[in-house]
Order: C-alpha cells, then sequence, then structure tokens
C-alpha cells in the first residue's frame, strides 16, 4: 500500500466521522388521534416529532376554518410535543386538516413565517416581503388544502435550507355503532341471562364510555330517565381498523319489560351516542322443558294415543 493511499484512509474516516455528527437525522412527526389519523371532535390531538436538532420548529395547522402556526421549541435531544385539548378540538369542522411541520435549518432562520392581524393571515419570507393573505376563518376545504400545497412550495424552494413534512388528519363527528342489536330491532333477552353487546367507535379508546338503563314505562309516564341501576363501564380497545367496544348486559334483577338502554361517552350527550330497546321475557320454564323434551321421546301409543 502506497504512502499516500495510507495517509487517505484515515482523513476518509474522519470525514465521514464529522459528516455523521453534522448532519441531522431526517425528522418526522407522529400524530396520536382517536384512531390512526382520525381525529373525534372533543378527544384531544398530540404531535410529537424526533431530528430536529435545529432549535426549534413550526407548526402549521390549515383546515376548513381553521389557520394558524406555532413555533415549538425542540428538546437537546432534537425532539418536540405539541398536544390541542379537547375543549379546541371540539371547535374542529368535519373534513381534513393538514398538519405541516417546517425545519428552519442548521442557520436556524425561518424562509417563511406567519402573522395574524385584524382577522387577516398573513405569509411573509425572511426577508419581510409578503407572500400571502387570507381571512382567518375563511377557508373552505378545497382552499385549506390550495393553502397547504403553496406553503409546502414556499418552504421547499431552492435558495434555503428549511424543509418541512406533512400529515393529514381527518376530522370527524364522535360516532359509536352497534354490532350486537340490528338497526331498528329490539335484543330480546330472558330475565336472568347474560348477553354480549358491543360495536365499534371513532373516538379514542381512552375515553370513559358507559351504558345505562333506563324503564320505558317510566319514561312514558314521568317524561324522565331514570336509571334502573349504576351506569356500566364500557371495555374498549384500539383495533386495526376501528376502535372497539362490548361489555356484558346481564339482565339479573330486571322485571320482565322493555328497557332502553343508552351507550356513550362522557363528553357530550348528542354524539358519540347509541341506544337500542332491551326485551326482558320471561324465562321458559325449566319443570315444563324438561317434560316436553320427555315426552317427545315417548313412542307413539304407548299410551293409546299418537303424539301427533
Amino acid at each position: 500500500m502506497s504512502p499516500e493511499l495510507k495517509t487517505a484512509i484515515p482523513v476518509c474516516i474522519l470525514a465521514a466521522a464529522l459528516i455523521a455528527v453534522i448532519t441531522p437525522c431526517a425528522a418526522g412527526i407522529h400524530i396520536q388521534a382517536s384512531h390512526d389519523t382520525v381525529l373525534a371532535k372533543g378527544d384531544p390531538l398530540t404531535i410529537t416529532g424526533d431530528g430536529y436538532h435545529n432549535g426549534s420548529a413550526t407548526l402549521w395547522r390549515i383546515g376548513y376554518s381553521f389557520l394558524d402556526s406555532k413555533v415549538v421549541n425542540a428538546s437537546p435531544t432534537g425532539t418536540i410535543f405539541w398536544t390541542l385539548d379537547p375543549e379546541t378540538t371540539q371547535t374542529f369542522n368535519s373534513g381534513p386538516f393538514m398538519i405541516i411541520v417546517q425545519d428552519p435549518g442548521q442557520d436556524r432562520n425561518y424562509s417563511i413565517s406567519a402573522n395574524v392581524s385584524a382577522g387577516k393571515f398573513r405569509m411573509i419570507s425572511a426577508d419581510g416581503i409578503p407572500l400571502f393573505e387570507t381571512e382567518a376563518q375563511a377557508n373552505n376545504i378545497s382552499a385549506a388544502l390550495d393553502l397547504a400545497n403553496l406553503l409546502k412550495n414556499q418552504i421547499n424552494r431552492s435558495g434555503t435550507d428549511d424543509s418541512c413534512v406533512i400529515q393529514t388528519v381527518y376530522v370527524e363527528e364522535p360516532a359509536l355503532h352497534l354490532s350486537t342489536v340490528e338497526l331498528g330491532s329490539a335484543l330480546v333477552v330472558p330475565a336472568g341471562e347474560r348477553v354480549l353487546v358491543n360495536g365499534t367507535m371513532n373516538m379514542a379508546p381512552e375515553n370513559l364510555i358507559t351504558a345505562r338503563m333506563y324503564d320505558t314505562d317510566v319514561i312514558e309516564e314521568t317524561g324522565l330517565r331514570i336509571p334502573v341501576r349504576p351506569a356500566t363501564v364500557v371495555a374498549t380497545e384500539r383495533g386495526a381498523w376501528e376502535n372497539t367496544w362490548e361489555y356484558t348486559l346481564d339482565t339479573a334483577g330486571l322485571e320482565p319489560g322493555e328497557y332502553l338502554v343508552e351507550v356513550g361517552w362522557n363528553r357530550s350527550q348528542v354524539s358519540g351516542q347509541n341506544a337500542f330497546l332491551l326485551q326482558v321475557i320471561q324465562p321458559e320454564n325449566r319443570v315444563e322443558r324438561v317434560l316436553n323434551g320427555l315426552l317427545w321421546r315417548i313412542p307413539r301409543g304407548i299410551f293409546g294415543f299418537s303424539m301427533m
């Protein structure tokens, strides 16, 4: 090996090591919504990111009648964290909204920033040149998508070291669906028996979901919904495609009759709720059931008459 080559190898190794140290990892974000990228209104939304080694990041939220930005400081390890509380997400309109996380690059200067005043939302370049202006609360879905695309292109344009990642979140009305009970039908259960009731929902499984039971006769007579027993906490789970819920409905102690069963979360009395009718019937008399079974097994004509 030549002396020149021996010298070049350590230099190359050192250069590679320096590049590995000063070159930041590719930044990314993770969305914690109700399920995957679906957000039920009233659920919190959490955004976390890593690989942000330039001091801070700007988080842009662009959606139907919703437009703002916020600079979030990064930790020494390059992570960012931002959460939207239930009171905020409850005001969102249904439909997609975009989250854009802007990294200022190694110069730590943002190539584009936002200014909101007098109901106007302005995007301004680093040298103070206005790039875009719109009504802060006047976006429709189409305009929001166009604005997000414009912002992404402005951040990634040549001449700056800024970069960004974009994620779409779909806002929905909270909804809870029944799988056990057919639509428009009552669930018929003999008194004293148990039955599994389950379904799906778009709300986060961390929510408190309860089942409440009322006597329909009492509702008709008084107009009031007086629980016949304490509310039952429903088991929930994050599913692969949808979040699920289930609980065991126990009719022990219930008189035969009709009951209204409501299942839902405690954040709203309107959305995220569902209900079905429960018909509790007299259980079959066990003695009669045994005798009937025995009679059908007795050979015909043994008592001088046919069983048919």
